[in-house]
């Protein structure tokens, strides 16, 4: 009889731990999933991370300020980069390559300076003067240019990959 008891608790524990431990896997994966579907809104969200910008690209002086945007499905990225003034100054020296005035619109996420200074132009974009950005070029982002800000020693990165 007692014999009989215990094997009857023993099936009852086993039948309960087996469906909690089901259950639990349950709730493991739909938390898995709910993080996947958190980092796929984050995907777009601006960073601040040079580290993570240079397995990316390269980037040949440290930053004093930076925030990007990698934009996978286009094979784009767009970083604002803030330098040194000697940096800035050496970087523009070195880009060589035919330079061209440029204008670029702003967007919500760029360093309050910029967006400061493209609002007092009047039409809410930056000038500047764009160099090829070969310096940065690493594979897949082996196409872009650099955009030095008008009077900063902010930089606007644009690279493309292939």
């Amino acid at each position: 009889m007692i014999f009989v008891r215990s094997c009857v608790i023993l099936v009852i524990c086993s039948f309960i731990s087996v469906f909690t431990a089901c259950s639990g896997d349950s709730n493991v994966n739909s938390n898995s999933g709910n993080r996947a579907v958190r980092s796929n809104e984050n995907a777009n969200v601006p960073r601040t991370n040079a580290e993570e910008l240079g397995m990316l690209v390269k980037i040949p002086y440290e930053t004093e300020d930076i925030v990007w945007k990698e934009y996978p499905s286009k094979r784009r990225i767009l970083a604002i980069l803030r330098f040194s003034p000697a940096d800035a100054n050496k970087l523009t020296a070195e880009a060589g390559g035919p330079t061209e005035p440029a204008t670029i619109a702003t967007e919500s996420w760029f360093p309050d300076e910029l967006i400061a200074q493209s609002e007092m132009s009047g039409d809410n974009a930056l000038k500047g003067t764009s160099y090829p950005a070969t310096a940065f070029a690493q594979e897949p982002y082996s196409i872009g240019k650099l955009t030095r800000v008008e009077g900063t020693d902010y930089f606007i990165l644009e690279m493309l990959g292939k």
